[in-house]
C-alpha cells in the first residue's frame, strides 16, 4: 500500500529501503516528500524540488555517520518546526551500520516524531537492527518500489476526483458515493493516500485541510485492522466533513 510519500502509523513517519547504493534513491523519495505539488512523485519544477536537487533545502538534512553524541544532537533538531513547507525529512544512510547504543538514541525520535517530521533509513539489510527499532518501520525492498507503484487505475483516479469535488461542493452524500465505488482495502488505501497528496497540496492550504489530511492518515492506520470496507468509507466521509467543518 505505500508507494508514494511515506504514508501512515509506522509508515506515516519512518520508512526504511532494502538495498545497495540507495542516497539517490532516498532523496528522490524526501524531494517527492518535500515537493509543493502533492503528488507521488516530484515535479522537479518547483521551489522545494530545485532546492532539493541543489543541495540546499534546509528541511532535508542527512545523516551519514553514527556517534551517540551526534545522533542526539540529529534528534534535537526535530524540535524545530520546518523552515519551507510542512516537512521536515530526515535520510539515515547506511543504517544498519549504526550500534546498538546509537539504535538506542532513536527510539523514542523514530516512535513518536513530531508529526510535520518524516524518516528514511536505507539498508543492506533489515537484520542488523534492534527489534525495538524495526518494529516502528516500514521495509520496503527498493527494488520493488519502483514507478510501476505509482501507476493509478483510471477508476481510482475517478473516485479520488469526485470524492474531493463532492466535499468542496460540501456533498457528503455524493462524497460517500464515490468512495462506496471501492471494491477492497487495498484500494481504498491508495485512494485515501491519493486524496491526502490532493489536501496536501490544497490552496490555501487551510487549517481545516491540515487537520483532515492527519485524519486521513490515521485512517489508514486502520485500515489493516478493519476489514469492512463500506464501515470504514462511511467512517472516512464522515470524519472528512467533520474536520472541514462541512454541512449538508
Amino acid at each position: 500500500m505505500i508507494g508514494s510519500a511515506l504514508g501512515a502509523g509506522s509508515t506515516r513517519h519512518a520508512i526504511c529501503y532494502v538495498g545497495e547504493s540507495l542516497d539517490d534513491f532516498a532523496e528522490r523519495k524526501a524531494q517527492a516528500i518535500l515537493c509543493e505539488s502533492g503528488q507521488a512523485e516530484p515535479c522537479n519544477t518547483c521551489r522545494s524540488c530545485i532546492k532539493v536537487q541543489n543541495k540546499s533545502h534546509p528541511d532535508l538534512l542527512w545523516v551519514r555517520e553514527y556517534k551517540v553524541k551526534e545522533v542526539r544532537e540529529v534528534v534535537a533538531t526535530s524540535a524545530m518546526r520546518p523552515n519551507d513547507g510542512e516537512f521536515k525529512v530526515y535520510i539515515f544512510t547506511n543504517a544498519d551500520t549504526m550500534r546498538v547504543e546509537c539504535q538506542n538514541a532513536l527510539l523514542k525520535f523514530t516512535e513518536e516524531p513530531p508529526d510535520y517530521v518524516r524518516i528514511i533509513f536505507t539498508a543492506a539489510s533489515p537484520d542488523r537492527f534492534l527489534d525495538t527499532i524495526k518494529s516502528r518501520f516500514v521495509f520496503i525492498n527498493a527494488d520493488n518500489a519502483g514507478d510501476d507503484t505509482n501507476v493509478v487505475p483510471q477508476e481510482l483516479t475517478d473516485i479520488v476526483n469526485d470524492f474531493i469535488t463532492a466535499l468542496k461542493n460540501n456533498n457528503e452524500l455524493k462524497a460517500a458515493s464515490a468512495l462506496s465505488r471501492i471494491k477492497n482495502r487495498d484500494e481504498l488505501g491508495r485512494v485515501l493516500e491519493l486524496i491526502s497528496g490532493k489536501l496536501h497540496g490544497a490552496v490555501p492550504a487551510t487549517q481545516n485541510y491540515v487537520e483532515a489530511q492527519k485524519f486521513l492518515l490515521d485512517c489508514i492506520d486502520d485500515l489493516i485492522f478493519n476489514p469492512n470496507i463500506a464501515l470504514t468509507c462511511t467512517y472516512v466521509t464522515a470524519g472528512m466533513c467533520e474536520k472541514l467543518k462541512i454541512t449538508r
